[in-house]
């Protein structure tokens, strides 16, 4: 087998890398070569990454030595459409022949792993609607996905007795006191360059940044508040002291009582972090414990679990809220991953030596792309070349 054919062998691994934001900037690029090879490569693509495709795949997987059993997926997800399944398959997917199966593998491993007791599993799941969806999303308990693109002022739908309004870009949380039987949980999710703010039950304000998902229950019972967490998103904690408020990370967990922080915790990222405004929060990971004053910033290693404390200026971690980014002596590396988040695009960095450059300055996240990366150009020694949403940064 040749480099060409090795490297084609790895796109499943790579997509489902991809699906969890921590493909590399290596991988991003043999998956952007395969897409660019034909039109259906990136129609096998777009049509696996679908959540009711990887369902149908997970059922299929019994029959996996089967290729009828691969013939019979082309089929139900329409790929065929006009041509016979066979010639689809033996021609039409051309580099993606070999994939089928191990994309078959990979994805019924995926799936396989959401056990939803595991709250590991929360945050994959969490992850796979960030990917999905392209607008700003209420997704149910019962797994109804409600798009947010609706008129202002509206009912957006009723749980046990809770209703949800929709007002301009906020969700309000209405919920009647009552027994409640079974907690149920809504996600809000918030694809790339979208934004959106919710006021949960119990009055907490949380505003979820570009890229973000956040579980939380429909109405609070038991001796905490706990949500889960993907993204970044900033929070106005309800001070309710017999019922600490709890925001859960992969990595670590925010406990507090009533105070206003910041969250940041993409799965990409090297490192996790919460930035206290006001008031007080217990930081945990599974090793450490730190108890934060406004002003400071807990952050966590996520490759040697180790957690530290830093002084920070609150400004440059919250200037998101306010349609701008602050940056100050801030990794180019670390720079690129906001604005990919939230102009939805991919970066690619020719010389990874260019990932350790520092910039400086305040970018307006309602600029123009192009006009945003000619600001960095000025002010530091790389170049980008943009096209079709794919960055390289020479």
């Amino acid at each position: 087998m040749n480099s060409r054919q090795e490297n084609i062998t790895r796109i499943p691994e790579i997509i489902l890398k991809k699906l969890k934001r921590k493909a590399t900037d290596e991988e991003l690029h043999l998956l952007n070569e395969w897409l660019s090879m034909s039109e259906k490569n990136r129609t096998l693509y777009k049509k696996l990454v679908q959540r009711e495709n990887l369902v149908l795949i997970k059922k299929q997987y019994q029959k996996i030595n089967n290729e009828a059993a691969w013939e019979e997926i082309l089929r139900k997800i329409e790929l065929k459409k006009k041509t016979p399944v066979r010639k689809l398959y033996s021609k039409a997917i051309k580099y993606a022949a070999i994939l089928a199966l191990p994309i078959m593998v990979a994805s019924f491993f995926l799936y396989r792993s959401f056990n939803y007791d595991d709250p590991t599993s929360t945050f994959i799941e969490l992850e796979m609607q960030i990917s999905e969806l392209k607008e700003s999303s209420l997704i149910t308990d019962e797994g109804e996905v409600v798009s947010l693109q609706l008129k202002n002022n509206e009912t957006v739908v009723e749980i046990d007795g809770t209703e949800i309004h929709k007002k301009d870009s906020t969700l309000l949380y209405n919920a009647r006191k009552k027994k409640v039987e079974e907690v149920k949980y809504n996600s809000l999710v918030t694809p790339r360059s979208k934004v959106y703010s919710v006021v949960l039950a119990d009055g907490t304000k949380v505003w979820l940044n570009a890229s973000s998902a956040i579980k939380y229950p429909v109405y609070f019972t038991g001796k905490t508040r706990k949500v889960f967490l993907i993204g970044e998103a900033y929070f106005e904690v309800k001070r309710d002291t017999t019922h600490p408020f709890i925001v859960s990370t992969n990595k670590m967990e925010v406990e507090v009582l009533g105070t206003s922080f910041n969250v940041m915790a993409y799965p990409e990222d090297k490192v996790a972090e919460t930035t206290l405004v006001s008031g007080k929060v217990n930081v945990k990971t599974d090793a450490n414990e730190l108890i934060l004053e406004p002003g400071m910033t807990a952050q966590l290693n996520k490759t040697n679990n180790l957690l530290n404390q830093t002084k920070t200026d609150t400004e440059l971690i919250t200037s998101w809220r306010f349609g701008k980014y602050i940056f100050k002596y801030e990794n180019l590396e670390s720079v690129m991953a906001k604005l990919s988040r939230w102009y939805n695009v991919d970066v690619s960095f020719v010389n990874a030596e260019k990932k350790n450059i520092h910039f400086s300055g305040t970018l307006h996240k309602y600029n123009d792309i192009n006009e945003t990366l000619h600001i960095i150009e000025l002010a530091t020694d790389v170049s980008f070349e943009n096209s079709e949403n794919f960055i390289s940064v020479n």
